[in-house]
């Protein structure tokens, strides 16, 4: 690390990004904790030399027309519309020609297609024939850290009748050219940080189910996904820490559902040098460091050997550009044990570098160590949250130290909460069934890969294959943008850097307030919220922030909504014709 801290002293020195969990951008209440507990022990993904081809059918695959011909990608509403030919095309019954979508009550609902009178491409890929479409559905092998947090979500059957009913509503509701989706239940053989299982179950996936797609994988390894794309076989909501060039290598294979740490940081940094640089460090504890001009540190976590090679280019160039310096760049490698220790060692270097603002960009269980040791020391700086791995969540603020927290503030790509009856996935469930999800925890969390699934299936055409799906999302219509639904889109419609291969394209603006009272986004009560600047008002990513931002000060600003407000509220509808909840 010291060699690391001489090189950011020099003034064009980049801090290495950090690896960012998952799923979060709808996730489920209850699971934030043991999401962030489960990140925890996540490392860096690891890519290996070269990548797989494209649109190339694995051996003994695709016989269909797709081997061969050119592909038929969907026509949407928002296409014809724009081509003024919306009256040439059959919509079916289920499309709402007002919003462009189908009649879900969703806010971001599946693009409405114009449907085919042809019959579609038959066995276009593995796992493809011309009535079926056959996922994997990847489930942890027991023991482990999540088996052993098992009991504070939703149980392993409970998650699996969730996903097979979201999978038949779905199967109902949005058209795929005459195919069905099969989801088969995986049991990992390996535990979750386990490279050669990770790479053999990738094999028994494409192999031996010939699944076109994997919804998960494991959390701390890899190997499974970059098989998977070496095999030809999609992996969505895989990619737990993918910067923007694994992306690029692995595609169109791997599909993330957070923006890549290539977007985060520079969001991150464009608000430190649009905001705060050359200022006084007017939000910090310490009172004689409000009166001093701000000096930077940065806390972020790694692995050995680095893989971030071409983001910290980039960072060196916008460094070098704007004249940001960082007079302490301190890593740290994720061991839970050694925490504690390490966290000491951090807090007394950084206070020794005599930094005013320290922009932090790790994992969510440090903090609550580096905070207690940053004030047991009597260091108390700013602290510029990044919202990497829910550390942008009340949850898991609450767990910080209330003094140090209390000069919290920064980005996040989260939506301001509502309340856990409100989540979309279980308002939704309910519309189509007319009772709550089994995995009424997690239900959003089990949505997410289901429905980019769908959507990608959907805009693929009749001739599906990895390509045509990279196509379809590319083209996908963008949705949201409010405070509770984050601005969701893919290829040019996403973040930078592009084209996108994860999303939301948008972030808001937070603080800590450890004085604010209310619900976290488990339901729990409790004293200490994070605050959104302007109601949550979101700002496109990878655009330079304008106006000056009002951090701490509550006038404008939300905890959160007891109802998603106006232009965020997703349409309503009635039961689907023919669900359970219609024939009540």
């Amino acid at each position: 690390m010291s060699a690391e801290r001489d090189a950011a002293t020099t003034g064009g020195g980049a801090a290495r990004p950090w690896p960012a969990m998952g799923r979060a951008r709808r996730m489920g209440p209850a699971l934030l904790v043991v999401a962030a507990l489960v990140a925890a022990g996540t490392v860096a993904t690891v890519r290996a030399p070269g990548g797989p081809g494209q649109g190339q059918p694995p051996a003994g695959g695709a016989t269909g027309s797709a081997a061969g011909a050119a592909a038929r990608i969907s026509v949407t509403y928002q296409q014809a519309k724009a081509d003024g030919t919306t009256a040439a095309y059959d919509w079916g019954p289920g499309c709402d020609t007002s919003t462009g979508r189908l009649r879900m009550p969703m806010v971001g609902a599946p693009p409405c297609v114009a449907l085919s009178t042809k019959p579609n491409g038959g066995a276009t890929w593995s796992g493809v024939t011309g009535t079926t479409i056959t996922v994997a559905y990847y489930e942890p092998a027991p023991g482990g850290l999540t088996t052993a947090l098992a009991s504070a979500t939703d149980s392993p059957q409970a998650v699996l009748e969730t996903v097979r009913a979201f999978t038949a509503m779905l199967n109902r509701v949005v058209p795929l050219d005459g195919r069905k989706v099969v989801v088969v239940p995986f049991q990992a053989t390996g535990g979750s940080d386990d490279a050669v299982a990770g790479r053999a179950d990738a094999i028994s996936v494409a192999q031996d189910l010939h699944a076109f797609a994997s919804l998960g994988g494991p959390q701390q390894t890899s190997a499974y996904e970059d098989e998977l794309a070496r095999l030809h076989v999609l992996c969505l909501a895989c990619g737990l820490s993918v910067p923007y060039s694994g992306y690029q290598q692995d595609a169109p294979y791997l599909w993330g559902a957070l923006p890549s740490p290539d977007t985060l940081i520079t969001d991150a940094l464009d608000l430190v040098v649009s905001q705060l640089m050359g200022k006084d460090a007017a939000y910090a504890g310490e009172a004689s460091m409000r009166r001093r001009r701000r000096s930077f540190a940065m806390v972020h976590y790694d692995q050995n050997p680095p893989i971030y090679g071409a983001l910290n280019q980039q960072l060196t160039r916008q460094f070098a550009s704007t004249g940001l310096r960082i007079v302490d760049n301190e890593s740290y490698l994720l061991d839970l044990p050694e925490l504690p220790q390490e966290a000491a060692t951090i807090a007394a270097r950084l206070k020794s570098s005599d930094a005013t603002t320290v922009i932090f960009a790790g994992d969510p269980i440090m903090p609550i160590y580096l905070t207690r040791a940053a004030a047991a020391i009597g260091y108390f700086p700013e602290w510029v949250i990044t919202g990497t791995v829910l550390t942008d969540t009340t949850t898991l603020g609450r767990l910080y130290d209330q003094q140090e927290w209390a000069h919290a503030f920064g980005i996040s790509s989260l939506p301001v909460p509502t309340p856990p009856s409100q989540a979309q996935a279980r308002t939704l469930f309910e519309w189509y069934y007319g009772r709550p999800p089994a995995a009424a925890k997690t239900a959003s969390l089990v949505l997410e890969p289901i429905e980019l699934m769908f959507v990608g299936a959907e805009l693929a055409g009749p001739d599906l294959t990895p390509t045509t799906f990279q196509q379809g999302l590319f083209h996908m219509p963008p949705s949201g943008g409010g405070p509770t639904d984050p601005r969701i889109g893919f290829g040019p419609n996403g973040p930078p850097p592009l084209p996108a291969y994860s999303s939301p394209a948008d972030f808001t603006l937070i603080w800590w307030d450890p004085g604010a009272t209310g619900v976290d986004e488990e339901g729990v009560s409790g004293t200490g919220m994070y605050r959104y600047v302007d109601g949550g008002k979101r700002y496109p990513a990878g655009r330079p922030l304008r106006a000056t931002v009002r951090f701490f000060d509550r006038t404008g600003s939300v905890t959160g909504y007891p109802v998603p407000p106006p232009g965020s509220r997703p349409p309503s509808y009635p039961p689907w014709p023919g669900s359970p909840a219609a024939a009540r």
